[in-house]
């Protein structure tokens, strides 16, 4: 049987194109490839949620028994996703599965799909829609044809019904101050 609730979300703060923010790795030295400091603060934010779900503050989310997060490769070189989802995965005792990379998305699919566990997934924005058009999502057409360019705090969640479709939905984070509520 497939998950009850998926959840996905972009990767936290990265650093500035052309100066600050700097990017630092987990050891606080430069990186252009890692998080800003907002984002690992963001990252850490996201492990207390994903602990204290499901909540009546919090519908729509639950605590995630499988953390996905995509791999850097030779032609892509972010770790920022894998970044995102190392707090979560610690503090939640889940180990990261890294099989996949952002290019990866059927393969991706199915492998979420395959186990009835709730997953994290912190995925390369400019592919996540293409992600979410292998699971049989019932509001399909509520899905935006992109991850919005500036928005950090947003999760996208798959609710299954009583069959094995989704109702997909946004959840705003509202976990730094700057997040839109």
């Amino acid at each position: 049987m497939p998950p009850s609730t998926i959840m996905f979300l972009r990767h936290a703060e990265k650093p500035g194109e052309a100066g600050p923010p700097l990017g630092v790795d987990r050891h606080g030295q430069n990186d252009p490839h890692s998080l800003s400091v907002q984002g690992w603060t963001r990252a850490g934010a996201l492990a207390a949620l994903f602990d204290s779900v499901p909540s009546e503050r919090r519908p729509g989310l639950a605590r995630p028994a499988r953390v996905i997060a995509t791999e850097p490769t030779h032609d892509y070189k972010s770790k920022r996703e894998r970044d995102t989802a190392t707090p979560t995965a610690h503090r939640l005792h889940v180990t990261i599965e890294s099989d996949f990379t952002h290019k990866d998305a059927a393969a991706a699919a199915t492998s979420i799909l395959a186990e009835d566990e709730d997953a994290l997934v912190v995925w390369h924005h400019g592919s996540m829609p293409e992600l979410l058009s292998h699971f049989p999502i019932r509001n399909s057409s509520d899905i935006p044809a992109q991850w919005p360019e500036d928005r950090f705090d947003l999760i996208w969640t798959l609710a299954r019904g009583t069959s094995d479709d989704y109702t997909f939905a946004t959840v705003n984070q509202d976990l730094l101050a700057d997040d839109v509520t």
